[in-house]
C-alpha cells in the first residue's frame, strides 16, 4: 500500500511538472511576441468594446430540423429555420446556468429572449479570447457581485460592466491558439488513453486559469 501511496504521489508530481513547465514555455512565447508585461494592463468594461443584448425568440419555436442554431438558456442547442443574427458572439443564459454555460458562435444564429449576445464591435478584442477569459471568470464576478446568495437572473448592465485585461492582439492570439488545441485533444478521445485525456483536462484547466488570471 505504501509504495502504491508513493507512486501515485511521484505521479502527481511529474504530471504537474509537466503542466508547469508547458504553461511557462507557452506564456513566455505570448510574452516574448511583443515583450508585453502581463501585469502591467489596462481595463475595459464590456460595454465599452461591445455591443449587449437579448434575441426575440422563445423555445417552443424551435424546430427539430432547422437550418439554424438557435441558442436558448442551456447548453444544448435547439433548430430554427430563421435567423436573427449574422455575426461572431459569445452566448451565455439570463436564466439558469449562469456563469457556466458558454456558446461561441460565427455565422447565422436565432436566440431566446432571455439569453444574451455579446458582439464585439472594437478590433483591439479578440472574440474568441473574451469567450475563454469569461469562461474562466465570469462566474466569480457574478457571484461577488450579486444581491443574494444564489443568482437567478442577471440583467444587462451585469455583462457590460465586467472588466477585461486588453492584451495586444498578437499575445490574444496566440492565448486562444494554445487553449483551442488543448480543448481539441480533451475533446477528442480517441486520440489518447483515459490516462492521457485525464493529463490533457488537468493540463487544459491549469492554463486556462494561469493564462487568464490578470489580477
Amino acid at each position: 500500500m505504501a509504495t502504491q501511496s508513493l507512486d501515485r504521489q511521484t505521479d502527481r508530481q511529474t504530471d504537474r511538472q509537466t503542466i508547469d513547465d508547458a504553461y511557462y514555455i507557452i506564456l513566455r512565447e505570448a510574452a516574448n511576441i511583443v515583450g508585453v508585461k502581463l501585469y502591467e494592463l489596462e481595463w475595459k468594461k464590456i460595454g465599452e468594446i461591445a455591443e449587449v443584448g437579448t434575441g426575440r425568440s422563445n423555445t417552443n419555436e424551435q424546430e427539430k430540423d432547422g437550418k439554424y442554431p438557435f441558442y436558448v438558456r442551456s447548453k444544448f442547442v435547439k433548430r430554427n429555420n430563421t435567423y436573427q443574427f449574422d455575426e461572431t458572439a459569445i452566448i451565455i443564459p439570463g436564466e439558469g446556468g449562469i456563469g457556466e454555460v458558454f456558446h461561441y458562435v460565427v455565422g447565422k444564429y436565432a436566440l431566446h429572449q432571455r439569453a444574451y449576445r455579446i458582439h464585439v464591435i472594437d478590433n483591439i478584442i479578440n472574440t474568441k479570447f473574451l469567450y475563454y477569459y469569461m469562461v474562466r471568470n465570469f462566474k466569480n464576478y457574478i457571484e461577488r457581485n450579486a444581491v443574494s446568495a444564489t443568482v437567478k437572473s442577471i440583467r444587462k448592465p451585469m455583462i457590460e460592466n465586467f472588466k477585461i485585461p486588453i492584451l495586444p492582439l498578437e499575445v490574444q492570439s496566440k492565448i486562444v491558439e494554445k487553449l483551442d488545441h488543448f480543448n481539441d485533444l480533451v475533446h477528442d478521445i480517441e486520440k489518447g488513453l483515459p490516462k492521457e485525456i485525464e493529463l490533457r483536462q488537468k493540463q487544459y484547466e491549469y492554463y486556462r486559469d494561469k493564462l487568464l488570471d490578470f489580477n
